[in-house]
């Protein structure tokens, strides 16, 4: 990373290239997915495989809604919420790694009763890993955004800190004065 300072058009630039895989991997894997259907009768276990790709797919659809509507507002304004969206969408995308393991485990690392089906359970498993990982570099947008929002935000006034005593004071004062009052 550079010194320069980060500009909008630098974040929506990489959140359209997020969007652009994300595109790019949605369309394979409703392919895959067509394929699956297709050769259902040579899985040992379809709808597993299925399963998994109906959990990406609409997830992946999601990223792409959250990045697109992002790419829209970030012209008129930065807000917390956008950086904090890409910082969860990353780390979502860490924890669902997990999934793509198990569903290595649980339907490639084996023998299969049809071993031409290995292929594309294999490109199943790569293409949302992949996905997965590329979807990482949210954080660098969300970064990005952070460093664009800090120097627009004024620094916030110092805190005034008081002692025990002048605390005491400034609360004893006001009822010293409403009873002169009354």
């Amino acid at each position: 990373m550079t010194d320069e300072e980060p500009t909008i058009h630098d974040v929506i630039e990489r959140l359209g290239a997020r969007k652009a895989d994300a595109l790019h991997t949605l369309e394979m894997l409703r392919v895959q997915r067509d394929q699956v259907v297709q050769e259902t009768a040579k899985f040992e276990n379809p709808q597993t495989v299925l399963d998994y790709l109906d959990f990406f797919i609409p997830s992946i659809d999601e990223v792409i809604v959250a990045c697109d509507r992002i790419c829209e507002e970030l012209p008129t304004r930065v807000t917390r919420a956008q950086i904090d969206l890409l910082r969860q969408i990353a780390a979502n995308c860490r924890t669902e790694q997990r999934r793509c393991l198990m569903f290595r485990d649980k339907c490639i690392n084996k023998p299969l009763p049809h071993e031409s089906l290995r292929p594309l359970l294999n490109d199943i498993s790569v293409t949302t890993r992949d996905q997965l990982t590329a979807f990482f570099d949210l954080n660098n947008a969300a970064a990005r955004l952070e460093r664009i929002i800090n120097t627009r935000e004024p620094e916030p006034e110092p805190k005034r800190v008081m002692g025990r005593r002048q605390l005491f004071v400034n609360l004893v004062r006001p009822i010293k004065d409403a009873r002169k009052e009354s």
